[in-house]
């Protein structure tokens, strides 16, 4: 399906509560997250996605309309072409912050401590057919 639909958002949310990996990963995560991925490449536009997380189940995904703002404790921002790096695991989210790929606004040390909790939402992104722009 088409990256940045909203059935690729639904699929997203789907895949992270299907990943028997992320449970256990997440079990202490208290925090929804925000992607804006901005334009770059094929992408002309910003667009936001809602990640609800609460301790290891995806609690909702949804694709922000165009100047709707939500208020998360996690920002996770960059490029689209960087975003589409990390799909392809050519490097981790947490690569991408620390290179400067990526941009996080939030608790970097709660963050820390759940290292593999971020791989795994990655990893999720995997377990569906993904159409790149």
């Amino acid at each position: 399906m088409k990256i940045l639909t909203e059935e690729w958002v639904e699929a997203f949310g789907k895949a992270i509560n299907d990943n028997p990996n992320y449970k256990p990963s997440a079990l202490t995560w208290e925090g929804d997250m925000l992607l804006i991925i901005e334009p770059s490449g094929k992408l002309d536009h910003e667009v936001r996605v809602f990640i609800g997380l609460y301790h290891g189940e995806c609690t909702g995904t949804r694709l922000l309309k165009e100047g709707e703002e939500v208020d998360t404790p996690y920002i996770l921002s960059g490029p689209y072409d960087n975003f589409v790096r990390v799909m392809n695991k050519e490097f981790d989210p947490i690569q991408g912050v620390m290179s400067g790929k990526l941009k996080l606004t939030g608790d970097m040390a709660k963050l820390m401590r759940h290292v593999q909790a971020a791989k795994e939402i990655v990893n999720s992104l995997q377990m569906f057919e993904t159409e790149f722009l």
